[in-house]
């Protein structure tokens, strides 16, 4: 478990949490690893784990109807994958799948969302953490939309 707590120590999103919460997180933890083309989780489905790319990379797809999906963005080595864990009704917003492997650090989101409640120090700061990766992902997606519009009107 010490490779756990370092692990957290380390990376950005978990510095800041005192000794204490980084032990209570590094209980909830461990590696999992993907094969190429692996899916991840899909969108709609219940949200019940979270990720930490530690090797490797992952694409984030949304569902535009029931045949297609567009590409949205890839997580890269050190990101998170995954905010809707935390955001009732537990249901990803978007699917994930390995591009060429990965290897990543997977938490128990049922274990950490009852941590939040029993702590709301603990809550607010995970919270905090969590819309800050919602932010950048709602950029992203603003920018790619954008993009999209100005081709489209060229194309006009």
């Amino acid at each position: 478990m010490n490779e756990n707590v370092q692990f957290l120590k380390e990376h950005p999103v978990f510095q800041r949490l005192s000794e204490v919460y980084l032990h209570q997180l590094a209980e909830h933890m461990k590696v999992a690893n993907l094969d190429a083309g692996s899916i991840l989780f899909e969108e709609g489905e219940s949200a019940e784990l979270f990720y930490i790319v530690m090797e490797g990379t992952v694409d984030l797809y949304a569902r535009i109807s029931e045949d297609e999906e567009e590409w949205v963005q890839l997580i890269d080595v050190g990101e998170v994958i995954g905010w809707s864990w935390l955001v009732p009704p537990y249901r990803w917003a978007f699917s994930a799948k390995s591009r060429e492997g990965a290897m990543l650090m997977q938490f128990d989101a049922k274990a950490i969302r009852d941590l939040c409640d029993r702590d709301p120090a603990f809550g607010y700061g995970t919270m905090k953490q969590i819309c800050s990766l919602m932010l950048g992902r709602l950029h992203t997606i603003r920018a790619q939309m954008g993009a999209r519009i100005h081709e489209l009107q060229k194309g006009s």
